[in-house]
């Protein structure tokens, strides 16, 4: 189902450029010709539908190919982020009981170690030089290949297990369907009027909801360019949206913090930009007026979950709508704000979001526990936190393990988030609540100033005293380089929370 939206797009556009990557562009032709022999290598090993087949690379080709061939045959696609070490591979080949590992020869060493650990894994294949000793090449797998159409899939069968952190330890499997990748691609594509002519860039990790769904299917799957990136670097990314006059461009709010301060943005003409999309985090009002400003890019910030295949609801009047809106949901998609009881809020009370529609996953892999506990009559149970106005504009504030109970109080982090983030000082910061004999909780900052900043905990506390209640207030602040992040790019709250101030 997903594939023959593809297969079409190839049939269309095959002489149109389909990839960009490292300066060499590569047709729709010979993307789908490389998609079919690598389809045939992989059931000529044995690879069939139903098999798991885990990707461990980087952004790139290589990545688009493995990823369309796999679902292609019938097969699940399973991304795995390419910084994750050989326990965190393990636990993921072995709970998604992996048959196939395709991955790049860079990271065989940890690859390998965790293959060792598993047993249901009976086919290796490298990308690059240097390949582990009983491993196949996928570059001799797709030029020798017999190319292999791909089979009818139903809406209902698995395409891809996607691994999101959870609250639990161990990163849970969410399980996609195709028709979850063709609606939520379909609507989306509607709803940005996506061209041929489009041009994305592709930085952030394919092996994410956002980057999976943003990155591979909404543009390949519409007969758009992607220019490919293996990391972000805000030069690089300033250099590719000016020159290549891209026109569709995701990023988190990090990363558009990074690009509004690099240097001389002003001599990068982005104004072929159609959408600048801000996802997987809350973007604040500095970083978007700093955007504005100096990259003269007006952002839509959206909001979304691995859940539901990536972006869900998106601004797209951000001149319009109030700042910090995420706007409307997609499509035929609902998003609704419940109360404590689960029926739902009242206009403008702060209660837990939940979706309903055709993107939302079937459920957690191995977990029925926790698939129960999240999809409720319908609907999905996000666990963020959020409100709705007059004119049904949703507003996330944050995750409910980002709220602090201090002394009968309820602080959402962000709030205090964003009142740090107005430092002209502060590069980034986390709120978490640490314990306290006293109120029960209390409030931590945890800041990366700019390069060459100088400010001091008490000036942050300052800052924030002027800006708010007493009680909301940080009592410690504590200044970092970096804030600890998972291989998909979170921050590691629960770190901060238990670290020693």
């Amino acid at each position: 189902m997903l594939l023959s939206l593809f297969d079409r797009t190839v049939a269309r556009c095959a002489e149109r450029n389909a990839l960009v990557f490292n300066g060499q562009t590569h047709s729709y032709a010979a993307l789908g010709s490389a998609v079919e022999r690598l389809r045939g290598s992989l059931a000529a090993k044995g690879i069939s539908a139903g098999d798991r087949v885990a990707l461990v690379m980087p952004n790139s080709p290589h990545f688009i190919i493995s990823h369309l061939a796999v679902i292609g045959l019938g097969a699940v696609s399973v991304p795995i982020h390419p910084q994750s070490r050989a326990r965190e591979i393990a636990w993921q080949l072995e709970d998604a009981e992996a048959s196939a590992v395709i991955a790049w020869s860079h990271l065989a060493n940890d690859v390998e170690k965790a293959v060792s650990q598993t047993e249901s894994v009976r086919l290796r294949a490298y990308v690059g030089e240097d390949i582990p000793r009983g491993a196949d090449s996928v570059v001799e797998m797709i030029a020798q290949g017999q190319p292999l159409a791909s089979v009818a899939s139903t809406a209902d069968d698995l395409a891809a297990i996607l691994y999101t952190s959870g609250s639990g330890g161990h990163a849970r499997g969410v399980e996609l369907t195709h028709g979850n990748f063709a609606s939520h691609v379909t609507e989306l594509a509607s709803l940005l009027r996506i061209r041929e002519s489009d041009r994305f860039l592709g930085t952030l990790p394919f092996s994410s909801g956002t980057g999976l769904c943003m990155g591979i299917h909404l543009s390949m799957l519409n007969g758009s360019q992607l220019e490919i990136h293996s990391r972000f670097h805000p030069g690089d990314v300033l250099k590719s949206l000016h020159e290549s006059q891209i026109t569709v461009m995701m990023s988190n709010p990090s990363g558009f913090a990074l690009m509004a301060g690099f240097p001389s943005t002003d001599k990068y003409d982005l104004s072929q930009v159609r959408y600048a999309l801000s996802c997987d985090a809350k973007l604040s009002d500095s970083v978007a007026r700093d955007v504005e400003e100096k990259l003269k890019l007006h952002i839509m910030e959206a909001y979304g979950s691995t859940e539901t295949c990536g972006v869900i609801a998106v601004n797209l009047f951000p001149a319009l709508v109030p700042r910090g809106s995420v706007g409307h949901p997609i499509g035929d998609h609902e998003i609704q704000v419940a109360d404590e009881n689960d029926a739902p809020a009242s206009v403008g009370t702060v209660g837990q979001v939940c979706v309903r529609g055709p993107a939302v996953m079937r459920g957690y892999r191995n977990r029925p526990d926790k698939t129960r506990q999240a999809l409720r009559d319908g609907w999905f149970m996000t666990g963020d936190r959020g409100r709705l106005d007059y004119q049904s504009n949703i507003f996330v504030c944050g995750h409910s393990s980002e709220l602090i109970i201090k002394g009968g109080f309820t602080i959402c982090c962000r709030e205090i988030e964003e009142i740090v983030e107005g430092l002209p000082h502060v590069l980034e910061v986390a709120v978490v609540g640490i314990p306290d004999a006293l109120f029960g909780e209390e409030i931590k900052a945890c800041v990366v100033l700019k390069e060459g900043a100088s400010i001091g905990p008490s000036e942050v506390i300052e800052y924030v005293k002027e800006r708010a209640a007493v009680y909301k207030c940080p009592k410690v602040v504590k200044l970092y380089k970096e804030l600890p992040r998972t291989p998909g790019g979170k921050i590691i709250r629960s770190q901060l929370k238990e670290e020693k101030s």
